[in-house]
């Protein structure tokens, strides 16, 4: 684990502890979801020291969420993740495909008024799909940290001629998407001697594509600015968005992510 990881860790749970005080005598009951949560514990890069990952540590925050839903496709983290609900009887730790088991959680909160949900969707590659954003966005009871997996993106999809786009990796970033849209973002006509040729655009374009995306068909009302994740040698990992429908969250979401923009934390 990189020291941008222990950045998002920090961030996700400093928001989770002022999320669960916040909301602690709401007449709602608050729930944690976390999509990709990994084993509760990985090593830190270089000193293979342990560090304690997000779902382990909002686990520990009091007061209490009401509810919890932690899904890895892994099986041995699935299953270390399983034991560190043991002292949380209202936590459930699921193995498999987070773009099948999340559905059917958000549905259930969907059908309740006196249901919110804090969700975090971190995937370390193109794994998330669609359905599952637009379905919480267009909830209203739904916010969250959604990770833009850029590196991969630019590694395993984007090519300077769109013809030689690795069709595997194409297919993963429209389930992403939503549909293959993300084609005219990534691509312009650009006009030369030989006629127009297409031409690939910064993926700061795609990003902020994808942030309208968000807006504007999953229906948040609010999304952030871009958080930067940069490895040890500077170049970008992934960008991480706070979404939301309500203004205070997002002031609160600022707030924490404030001095990661500016490089102080």
């Amino acid at each position: 684990m990189g020291r941008w990881s222990e950045r998002k860790i920090e961030i996700v749970t400093k928001y989770a502890r002022a999320y669960a005080l916040a909301l602690k005598n709401q007449p709602f009951k608050r729930f944690y979801i976390d999509g990709f949560t990994g084993g509760g514990v990985a090593l830190r890069k270089g000193s293979q020291d342990q560090v304690v990952t997000t779902a382990r540590r909002i686990l520990e925050i009091e007061p209490a969420f009401d509810g919890y839903h932690l899904v890895d496709f892994d099986v041995d983290k699935a299953a270390a993740m399983r034991l560190a609900c043991v002292d949380r009887v209202q936590a459930v730790a699921y193995c498999g495909d987070a773009n099948e088991i999340l559905p059917p959680i958000l549905e259930s909160i969907r059908r309740s008024e006196s249901k919110r949900a804090l969700c975090f969707l971190d995937p370390y590659k193109i794994l998330l799909s669609w359905k599952v954003l637009e379905l919480a966005g267009r909830m209203g009871t739904i916010e969250g940290f959604i990770n833009f997996p850029t590196l991969d993106i630019q590694r395993n999809v984007l090519r300077k001629d769109p013809s030689k786009i690795p069709p595997p990796g194409a297919a993963r970033l429209t389930d992403m998407w939503g549909d293959d849209s993300w084609r005219q973002v990534a691509y312009a006509p650009q006009a030369t001697l030989f006629g127009d040729v297409e031409e690939k655009q910064s993926i700061d374009a795609l990003l902020a594509a994808f942030a309208t995306r968000l807006k504007n068909v999953a229906r948040f009302q609010h999304v952030s600015s871009p958080l930067v994740m940069r490895n040890n040698e500077g170049a970008i990992v992934y960008h991480l968005l706070f979404v939301t429908q309500q203004p205070l969250a997002l002031k609160i979401a600022n707030g924490v992510l404030k001095p990661y923009h500016q490089g102080k934390a």
